[in-house]
């Protein structure tokens, strides 16, 4: 029976079925070319937990209907949501903008939702035009395999090592960058300088001066996460003459505060340090010349977000 046929099964009939179904077998042709100019997209996902707490989904998005500018226009908007396994809660909505240059293309789509606790056996992806009816996907996430953290994770072993002396970067213009000559031996903190690095600089120097590993570092405010930070370029510096680093901060005040500082300790290695203004035209000058760039987190994402402009 014709009402037993469901929305989602139209695209699997031919012309001669579909211009049966309505009765007017001439019309089969023109309705199967309409039935599949209805937006519709398929949805495969990948997921990854990044913490107890929270959730990495990987969403890609691959149009199965025949675009047409005509019918559709140039864009065509989706809403993404994820929602819990009741329905009750949406924990991510997004807009997806489909472009008719792209409508061939698969499209990828990275965001995090967070994990409920306890944990709930699935998320329902579900993807909905802007515009026309009906057009929805809805795709189940299933946790039944999903392995999470450790519940309370182990701290880094904080090791028994003696504070090391500026001496271990090994290279005297390096040790410059932190020891002023014109104070007097004797004294253990010096104007802008020191003699030895912490107990946290001292635990991350090997990973960070040493190797080319990806590192976190957390520590307290003012506890020398900085110097940490500048290990790792001192390291690109000796190893990498094409390198270059990208420093960010969520401050423009901090941002041109590091910028300041930077420029004159490392000017005097002959390093280039450029600030992110914001300009973009300003800002692509500086990231193709400049070997060390800091500029705050918002004006670096909507630069990147522009790259292949």
């Amino acid at each position: 029976r014709k009402s037993d046929i469901e929305w989602g099964r139209y695209t699997d009939l031919t012309p001669q079925d579909l211009g049966e179904l309505v009765g007017v077998p001439k019309m089969g042709r023109t309705i199967h070319r309409l039935v599949h100019q209805f937006p519709k997209l398929e949805l495969s996902a990948h997921v990854q937990p990044l913490t107890r707490s929270l959730l990495r989904v990987e969403l890609t998005l691959t149009p199965d209907f025949e675009y047409s500018v005509e019918v559709h226009g140039y864009v065509q908007l989706f809403h993404i949501f994820v929602e819990d396994v009741n329905d009750d809660q949406i924990l991510h909505a997004e807009l997806f903008a489909l472009r008719s240059s792209a409508a061939n293309d698969e499209h990828c789509v990275n965001f995090t939702v967070p994990i409920l606790d306890p944990l709930s056996p699935q998320y329902f992806v579900r993807v909905v035009s802007d515009r026309w009816l009906h057009s929805e996907t809805v795709l189940p996430i299933n946790f039944q395999s999903l392995i999470l953290p450790a519940k309370f994770p182990p701290s880094t072993e904080l090791l028994d090592l003696q504070p090391l002396p500026l001496s271990a970067l090994g290279n005297p213009s390096l040790i410059r960058l932190y020891k002023d000559e014109s104070t007097p031996a004797n004294s253990m903190i010096q104007n802008k300088g020191f003699r030895e690095f912490n107990p946290i600089q001292t635990q991350t120097f090997h990973e960070l001066f040493k190797t080319d590993s990806s590192v976190l570092v957390c520590a307290p405010t003012g506890s020398g996460k900085t110097v940490c930070g500048e290990f790792a370029i001192l390291r690109m510096l000796s190893t990498q003459p094409n390198g270059k680093c990208v420093y960010l901060h969520p401050k423009p005040d901090i941002v041109s505060e590091r910028f300041d500082d930077w420029q004159t300790r490392f000017g005097a290695l002959n390093v280039s340090v450029g600030m992110l203004t914001g300009e973009t035209m300003a800002d692509l000058k500086v990231l193709a010349t400049c070997k060390i760039v800091v500029g705050s987190v918002a004006i670096f994402d909507a630069l990147s977000r522009r790259w292949k402009q």
